[in-house]
């Protein structure tokens, strides 16, 4: 076997593989999400409120006949109110979510080997950030869904 047979096979597959990332701005910081978790992303438009929700649920929102509760991401991961116009709705099969957001920046193809695992970036957002990378010279932060979805969850289950 030649030494770069022999390197090949030394190689981890995982970081071969790359995955998509839509990147988003949110009050002037760039976010990043699988793009696999996505089903469309569109200009906000009617909402209609909620009675007795977390001050983050600005109401529900209809898309295609389909209610989604509306997230104001900006305040789980700094606590402001956000006048954004646009919204990432998440698959069904994730949960029946949308993110208001200020402006799709990007979508990166990116490599296992590009993300930098943060314990804590910064104190209010440290919970929902699992890494991040450089994008064009900008650091983009990637929400923890999991994290972020199971915030949502407990807070409705304390309701």
């Amino acid at each position: 076997m030649s030494k770069e047979e022999n390197k090949d096979l030394t190689k981890d597959p995982i970081e071969d593989i790359s995955e998509k990332y839509l990147i988003f701005t949110v009050e002037n910081r760039r976010y990043a999400l699988p793009s696999k978790i996505i089903s469309e992303v569109a200009v906000l438009e009617k909402v209609f409120p909620l009675p007795l929700v977390p001050e983050y649920v600005k109401g529900i929102i209809n898309r295609y006949s389909i209610p989604y509760v509306l997230i104001d991401i900006n305040y789980l991961l700094s606590e402001g109110l956000s006048n954004a116009s646009k919204v990432i709705v998440l698959k069904e099969e994730v949960d029946k979510l949308a993110l208001l957001i200020d402006d799709v920046t990007d979508i990166a193809d990116l490599f296992q080997n590009q993300f930098i695992k943060t314990e804590a970036v910064e104190n209010n957002i440290a919970g929902a950030v699992h890494a991040c990378f450089e994008w064009k010279g900008n650091p983009v932060f990637c929400i923890d869904t999991d994290e972020l979805l199971g915030r949502i969850k407990n807070d409705f289950d304390r309701l």
